[in-house]
């Protein structure tokens, strides 16, 4: 058995509150693959909250250690839901690109607001002084950029997006 074999996963990227752990849940069952939440191993490899990792690394440093542990991921068949600051490192995006395609969950700004009740305690990568629009606005070019297919999450439920993303690998 060959040990280059291309890893076959699927990154979903977008902003906090677009449910990309909750569809990464339900497409994983969907597709019976595993799911990975990006946030929770860094939690799980410092020993602290994302916030408190936030807090505590600053933001630069904070983004430099999530793109050093996407860089040593090696998984395969696995629905990974990542942070919503991954796009902010190249590097990070190519190593996610190499373990396969990129989708971007996205909903409208009103939408990503309702959704997102715990702003000072999520560990967003935030600059003192930017506001959730500003991040929406700033991060949803960079989102698209990156993506191999967009769903909107503002339209469909959870286990509609899981059964698209299925649909759309299945082509």
């Amino acid at each position: 058995m060959s040990t280059n074999k291309k890893q076959q996963n699927i990154i979903l990227i977008g902003m906090a509150g677009t449910g990309k752990t909750t569809v990464g849940k339900k497409t994983a069952r969907f597709l019976s693959w595993c799911h990975v939440d990006t946030d929770y191993l860094l939690e799980s490899w410092w020993g602290i909250s994302l916030q408190g990792l936030r807090d505590w690394l600053g933001l630069e440093g904070f983004l430099q250690a999530e793109e050093d542990m996407l860089c040593r991921l090696n998984l395969n068949r696995c629905v990974i839901s990542t942070g919503g600051s991954v796009i902010y490192r190249q590097s990070g995006m190519r190593c996610l690109r190499e373990m396969g395609p990129i989708i971007e969950m996205f909903a409208d700004l009103k939408t990503v607001r309702s959704r997102l009740k715990n702003v000072d305690s999520r560990g967003l990568a935030i600059l003192p002084g930017q506001t959730v629009d500003d991040l929406y606005h700033e991060r949803r070019p960079l989102y698209a950029a990156y993506a191999d297919k967009q769903i909107n999450t503002g339209e469909l439920d959870p286990e509609q997006c899981a059964r698209e993303i299925g649909k759309w690998l299945n082509r």
